[in-house]
Formats: structure tokens, C-alpha cells, sequence
């Protein structure tokens, strides 16, 4: 979702000193293994926006940006069943506007108040496009000022009577849009927006607030009618940012992952930093839970490592080598119940094809699934058949998805 290729770094190095660092296991704590693997695969692929998976009028389903260049054309965003990997639809992009950010991440919403979901993504044709689901029809198209790079959010940000979806396009023209698609407000950032807007009631007023942070690192929180109500400098540029109860007071805290390494915490109320962590080149954050009673952000670092910090000031819980390989980034973990127990687990995706699960209070690899294809995009989790655990939906750079299952 973020830029993903920008330098390779050197493989991780142990030994830090007042860290609990925890090495590769020999998973047995379970086995992670592919139900299936989709026919999605694409020449000059360098898949890097993650799938959307939700269950529409009872059908699992898997939405995948798939991604090539002009060279080699197949941009689409193409539906899979959830249950076997087969093809549903695509929606091809025509060839003059195929890049590798041909489809950005995909959501699925009631954009238009009509009662029924549709799955929404932008795309190099600078526009956000709505489409059915379950037959791939366009329903609604919406122009950009340029292409969109992150997520459409569907969310209530005017406190009006009807949600907007609120979208940015990769330029930092950001605009929410009425459910008839006319803009209600917009914000021109004029910065390059890689990390999707934070979508949230961010001071506990009871209103919901957008956040934006771009290349500039400017980071900055908008009320009901786009107006800003703070700024602040993050001072690194911004590719990833969440949201997460880290402290006592009724603010939900912002948490960033930057371009140059550091993640740090902002308060949202009044965007004051709070903390800072400082990693190698290209943290990645997504995740944010409760770990012992103890809020807990997990970030990735370029170098391949995985880590867990405390919520409250940023100290270090643990530390773990997620892989020893050389690799260009790592995206960031994500959490959910994958084998069914009610607890959680953290999933990370290593750029070097690899998928771990990993305990969440101390950082041991429970179990490994390895594919020799780049991994560039967070994996998606959902239980979309209904058996209490989560499975985890996986893109690569190929374009292939595969559906993972975890068992102790």
C-alpha cells in the first residue's frame, strides 16, 4: 500500500541490549497452510494494495487488486470465492492506465444509502468506481484529481444524517463525497498521501474526525466541514498510520510509520506527540491491541524485524527476528483470532514470501508458510466461513492470492 521498494537493506542483526529479542522457531506451535491459490498471476507484477474480503448475501468473497505495467496489460480488480479461489468477475483497466497502482485497496460499504453493499476502489483512470459485488457492474463512478493510492472509507464525517465516503487521491486532494457522489468537502494537502486517512472520533467528543498525514509530514486532523483542528509536524514522511487507545484519557492516539523508520504516537485530540521509536528505514504499523493488560502497537521494520512497543511511551515489550533474509521492506502485522481460542495472534507477512504467526505477548513464531514470491501488502483476515477463526487472505506481487489456515 505504501512505497514499497525504495532501498534494500542489510539482513537483522541481534544482540540489542535491554530488549527481549526472540529468534525464528521451529513451528510447533502449529502449521499454517494454503487451502488454495488464485489463477491471478500477472507478468511484471509488483502487487503491493491488499485485497478486501467480506461475505455478501451469505457469498464469501475476496476483492484483488491485481496489478502489471502497460507492457504486459491484466490490470484488474477481480473477485475470487472466498471458499475455492475461483474467479467471480474482473474488472479490467484498459492497458494505457496499467501500472502497479492500477487498483488501490478495496473496501466494501454501502456507499449510496441503498441498503446493499458495493466494493469500492480507485484506480489509474483518476477515478473512485463503485461496483455490485456479487456481478461486477459498475454502479457509480466519481472523478480524481489525480489516482487514488488508499482505501475509500465510508463513514458519517459531517454529522449529518448520512455517511460520505471519504477518498484521497495520491496527490492529496482528499474529498468526501455525499452519497449522491458530490463532494461535501475536500482538503488539497498538496503532498503525496501513501498512508490511508484515519477515520475516527479522535478527541472523545462524540463527533467522528478525519486525520491526514502525508510525504511533507504534516499531520493533521479535519472536523464535519473539513476544517482543520489542529497541525502538527511528524517531521519524517508518512506511509502508514492507525489509530489506538493507548492512555487514560478519552483521546484515541494516532500512530504513524514513516519513510525513514521512526513510529511515533500523537495525541488526537490536540496532535501533541507523545512518543517516538526509532527503527531502520520503513516502519509499518496497522495493528494496535491489548497485550497483558497493556496497550500494545506492533510495527515491522525494514531490516525484517517485528516488534512490540508500549503503548503508553514507546519502550520496547519484545523483538523478534521475523526473518533473517535480506529483504526491501516489511508490511505491517495485523491481529485476529486465526485458530478459534477467543486470543488473538499477530500475522506478518515478510517481503521475502513468507507468512508467520506469531504470539503477541512474546513475540515466538508459532508457524511459517513459505512461498518464494514477494509479499508487499499486510495479509487480510476474516472468517469467512463461519467456523470461529479467522483465515488469512494473503496477495503477492504476482498477483496470486492464497487463503491460509492456522491449526495448533
Amino acid at each position: 500500500m505504501r512505497p514499497r521498494t525504495l532501498v534494500a537493506l542489510l539482513v537483522i542483526v541481534a544482540g540489542l541490549v535491554g530488549v527481549a529479542y526472540v529468534g525464528l522457531s521451529d513451528g510447533q506451535g502449529g502449521e499454517l497452510t494454503a487451502a488454495w491459490t488464485s489463477d491471478t498471476a500477472v507478468e511484471g507484477g509488483s502487487n503491493h494494495h491488499e485485497p478486501a474480503v467480506a461475505v455478501v448475501d451469505g457469498d464469501p468473497m475476496v476483492f484483488a487488486p491485481v496489478s502489471s505495467t502497460k507492457q504486459f496489460g491484466n490490470c484488474a480488480l477481480v473477485a475470487l470465492d472466498a471458499g475455492s479461489g475461483d474467479e467471480q468477475w474482473r474488472y479490467e483497466v484498459p492497458r494505457a492506465n496499467c501500472t502497479t497502482h492500477s487498483v488501490a485497496d478495496p473496501s466494501v460499504a454501502d456507499h449510496d444509502g441503498d441498503g446493499s453493499v458495493s466494493v469500492l476502489a480507485t484506480t489509474t483512470e483518476r477515478e473512485v468506481v463503485a461496483f455490485d459485488p456479487q456481478t461486477g457492474e459498475v454502479e457509480d463512478r466519481y472523478p480524481l484529481s489525480a489516482y487514488g493510492y488508499s482505501k475509500p472509507i465510508v463513514a458519517n464525517v459531517t454529522g449529518g444524517p448520512a455517511t460520505e465516503t471519504l477518498v484521497a487521491d495520491v496527490r492529496g486532494y482528499v474529498q468526501a463525497l455525499s452519497q449522491a457522489g458530490e463532494p461535501v468537502w475536500s482538503v488539497n494537502r498538496s503532498t503525496y498521501v501513501w498512508a490511508t486517512p484515519a477515520v475516527a472520533d479522535l478527541d472523545g467528543d462524540g463527533q467522528t474526525e478525519v486525520a491526514i498525514a502525508g510525504r511533507d509530514g504534516l499531520l493533521a486532523a479535519y472536523g464535519a466541514d473539513g476544517s482543520a483542528e489542529w497541525e502538527t509536524k511528524a517531521g519524517y514522511a508518512v506511509t502508514w498510520m492507525t489509530t489506538g487507545q493507548l492512555d487514560s484519557d478519552q483521546a484515541v492516539e494516532l500512530v504513524v510509520g514513516t519513510q525513514e523508520g521512526p513510529v511515533a504516537a500523537f495525541d488526537g485530540r490536540t496532535g501533541e506527540y507523545e512518543w517516538q521509536h526509532d527503527t531502520k528505514l520503513l516502519s509499518a504499523v496497522e495493528a494496535v491491541g491489548t497485550v497483558d493488560g497493556v496497550p500494545t502497537v506492533f510495527a515491522t521494520a525494514g531490516d525484517g524485524s517485528t516488534v512490540a512497543l508500549d503503548g503508553r511511551d514507546g519502550s520496547v515489550r519484545w523483538e523478534s527476528a521475523i526473518t533473517t533474509k535480506a529483504v526491501q521492506m516489511m508490511p505491517p502485522p495485523v491481529l485476529g483470532d486465526v485458530d478459534g481460542d477467543g486470543e488473538d495472534e499477530l500475522v506478518v507477512a515478510s517481503n521475502d514470501g513468507t507468512v508467520s504467526v506469531v504470539a503477541p505477548d512474546t513475540g515466538e513464531v508459532l508457524a511459517t508458510h513459505d512461498r518464494d514470491v514477494d509479499v508487499l501488502a499486510h495479509p487480510v483476515l476474516s472468517d469467512t466461513d463461519g467456523d470461529g477463526s479467522a483465515e488469512i487472505y494473503v496477495i503477492y506481487t504476482d498477483g496470486r492470492v492464497q487463503r491460509l489456515a492456522y491449526e495448533e
